[in-house]
């Protein structure tokens, strides 16, 4: 129990700001266990977004509300993911050149035109979607938004494979068991379907699963496989995706 509790903790130092003063083991075999605990971080997440929807949109106006509940998924997270958003269009979309060429570009800690741009649009999508759902009433399901995204990033960690030898996103990309997907994505559905019910959760599901795919597909062909950068362009992509989808089903 005491090694299950720790694996936890050891998602929220990784995936989060939140601070865990605490030092935890963190071998492969941790991350491996531990993977099962993506959704329970994307609940957290989108529970931190909903609570600030809750508590400004009595007072505030619906757009102001948006925006502030993007901040708050930024200050939970750092930006993890979203760093990675933009990575990935910068070596993908601004360079001409082979694997190696695109993932030095990814590892550039300068940001181009390509990832510039690719972050306003990736927060104008945000702010409309969730500006969407508290219009339509539909605000609690912002929770549903990151824990979908996390749990297809299990499963193309379980899919896919690295493409470098060594790199962050390698303790998760290749070390996960079928049997972790099963369970994270349980979770999964135990969070989300209450939320927007089943005949919503299964369309969105197949919406994500697809994307999700082509995702895979297209890091394999373009670079052989997956990065850390790959892993949060995932999640930011499917949270986008996802709120395109509850979008078009309110309205």
């Amino acid at each position: 129990m005491k090694e299950f509790f720790n694996n936890f903790l050891l998602f929220v130092q990784f995936l989060t700001r939140i601070p865990i003063n605490k030092n935890l083991p963190c071998e492969m075999d941790n991350f491996k266990k531990g993977l099962i605990f993506f959704p329970i971080i994307g609940l957290i997440i989108g529970g931190v977004q909903w609570i600030v929807i809750y508590s400004f949109s009595r007072i505030l106006p619906v757009n102001i509300v948006a925006v502030f509940a993007i901040i708050a998924s930024l200050l939970i997270t750092g930006a993890l993911h979203v760093d990675g958003w933009g990575d990935v269009f910068d070596g993908f979309f601004s360079f001409k050149g082979g694997k190696e060429k695109i993932i030095e570009v990814m590892k550039d800690s300068r940001i181009g035109t390509y990832s510039c741009i690719a972050i306003i649009c990736n927060f104008i999508l945000k702010y409309v979607g969730i500006s969407n759902l508290i219009t339509g009433g539909f605000s609690l399901w912002i929770i549903a938004v990151p824990v979908m995204a996390k749990c297809c990033v299990v499963f193309i960690c379980y899919i896919g494979n690295t493409a470098k030898k060594t790199g962050s996103g390698n303790v998760f990309i290749g070390n996960v068991e079928l049997i972790g997907v099963i369970v994270s994505s349980l979770i999964g559905m135990i969070i989300i379907l209450p939320i927007v019910g089943a005949g919503n959760f299964l369309i969105i599901a197949i919406v994500d699963i697809l994307l999700t795919l082509l995702i895979n597909i297209f890091s394999k062909h373009y670079i052989g496989g997956h990065t850390g950068d790959t892993l949060g362009f995932t999640s930011e992509a499917i949270e986008i995706v996802t709120l395109i989808v509850m979008s078009a089903i309110i309205f």
